[in-house]
């Protein structure tokens, strides 16, 4: 079984390439942007190329079973991702492993606007289709490891509680989605647990920051973040507030048959 892996050297990517290239049978073929080094993971194939060049994706796509598809959250995601799918379907690729989000109401632009967008173009695509749809990534927080050394961490959240969930279950998810044909439509992701603020710095051993919505955007986009990246936090943070990531599923057990990683434990 040959997989295409899009992003293999990102978080998510080169977890998907590790699992699946040390399972028999499965043939793994990266898609990156730069030549691999030696913390890649290991893989069978490489092509070079990007979302944004239709020629190095039909090379990528040519005699593969499966897809994972991730980009970066940026403002033309619906294009690049699209491109991905349309070179899926011209190459005869018979499913594709989107990593997305969890939908919430009254979220229906920046980024959950683009997640959306992407799943009703797969929707109507000829390929059957797997959206991966996980809660906040524990990871988040490494970003903040220079704070959190210092003693603190920031959570502009308010009182909301976040499903947590460790990205290796994700990844782990996607690859049995890549190799079974049982897992279609939509898998709500999430780990063991919800946590607000006050939680997360107690598992740490730190204090929590809970910073204005205001002020938290303004530090972040004079940090150099995408002021619409921003803007789909900031809106993000408000439905967390209200309680929107708070559920748990138990979808990680049933694909994986054992319980999610706990998060943020020393």
């Amino acid at each position: 079984m040959k997989v295409l892996v899009i992003g293999a050297t990102g978080e998510l990517g080169r977890e998907v390439a590790s699992i699946l290239w040390e399972r028999p049978g499965v043939q793994v073929r990266a898609f990156v942007r730069r030549p691999l080094t030696a913390e890649s993971p290991p893989v069978d194939e490489v092509v070079t190329g990007d979302l944004r060049d239709r020629d190095s994706l039909r090379n990528a796509c040519a005699g593969m079973r499966t897809m994972f598809l991730v980009s970066s959250p940026t403002q033309d995601q619906v294009e690049l991702e699209t491109n991905a799918i349309e070179a899926a379907e011209a190459a005869g690729v018979e499913r594709i492993v989107k990593v997305s989000n969890i939908p919430l109401p009254g979220l229906d632009t920046g980024l959950h606007g683009n997640h959306r967008a992407v799943e009703r173009r797969l929707a109507a695509s000829r390929c059957r289709s797997t959206i991966v749809q996980p809660s906040f990534f524990s990871s988040v927080l490494d970003k903040q490891g220079d704070v959190v050394a210092r003693g603190a961490v920031v959570l502009p959240t308010g009182p909301g509680k976040i499903a947590w969930i460790d990205p290796f279950d994700i990844a782990a998810v996607a690859a049995e989605a890549l190799v079974r044909f049982d897992l279609d439509g939509p898998l709500h992701l999430t780990g063991p647990d919800a946590l607000d603020g006050d939680e997360v710095a107690a598992r740490l051993g730190v204090k929590r920051i809970d910073l204005p919505l205001d002020k938290w955007r303004a530090t972040v986009v004079a940090s150099g973040l995408d002021p619409w990246l921003a803007d789909s936090s900031v809106h993000l943070f408000e439905a967390v507030a209200r309680g929107a990531l708070a559920q748990t599923t138990d979808t990680v057990e049933s694909v994986l048959g054992r319980p999610p990683r706990r998060v943020f434990e020393r």
